[in-house]
């Protein structure tokens, strides 16, 4: 009986060996793997930032297009020329003639994204006026967006569009704005409600 009771217990300690082996086995297999496992970044939900390049010609038909469509009831008639530098072509109504204008600007990307255009060149029909005057005038009497600030004295115009209103509350900042290279890179952020 001795033999029995060795086989007994050799077949039960194997048995016991065999079942916590294949606990191990299965502990291991669903314990979950800290590598694995993504850490969770304290991001903000509220936006995705979306990076967009584009060249000079694209950007001037979306820029007229959106001029178009934003300025139907205005009497300034206008379009944008973007070359090696930010033209404004258009027509002006003085003493009831419509007379040539054609506006240069240099444009400079600002710390928030916003862009700054500083007036370089000015002519209206062959005739030079003061930069300051016109541009008073401009501000004076046409309807611009709420985003976009003439400033007469500084003979400058800020382009807010971290303001700009979109239909979608997208909200727009420029990277890089260089024409001469033809590097054109904004940021959109895009609400994820």
């Amino acid at each position: 009986m001795k033999i029995k009771n060795k086989w007994k217990v050799l077949f039960l300690t194997l048995l016991a060996i065999n079942l916590v082996c294949v606990l191990i086995f299965f502990g291991l297999l669903f314990t979950p793997n800290k590598e694995v496992n993504p850490k969770e970044n304290v991001v903000s939900n509220d936006y995705v930032n979306l990076s967009v390049e584009t060249n000079k010609e694209d950007l001037t038909r979306v820029i007229n297009n959106f001029l178009k469509k934003e300025a139907k009831d205005n009497p300034l008639n206008y379009k944008v020329l973007l070359t090696e530098r930010v033209m404004l072509l258009g027509t002006i109504t003085v003493f009831g003639k419509e007379i040539d204008m054609v506006m240069t600007f240099k444009p400079e990307v600002l710390e928030n994204g916003d862009l700054l255009l500083q007036q370089e060149a000015f002519t209206v029909g062959q005739v030079n006026l003061p930069v300051t005057f016109v541009l008073r005038y401009i501000n004076d009497h046409y309807n611009l967006p709420e985003w976009v600030q003439i400033d007469a004295k500084k003979q400058d115009i800020y382009v807010y569009l971290s303001e700009m209103k979109m239909k979608s509350d997208t909200k727009v900042k420029v990277d890089t704005f260089n024409l001469s290279k033809d590097e054109l890179r904004f940021n959109l952020q895009v609400p994820m409600d």
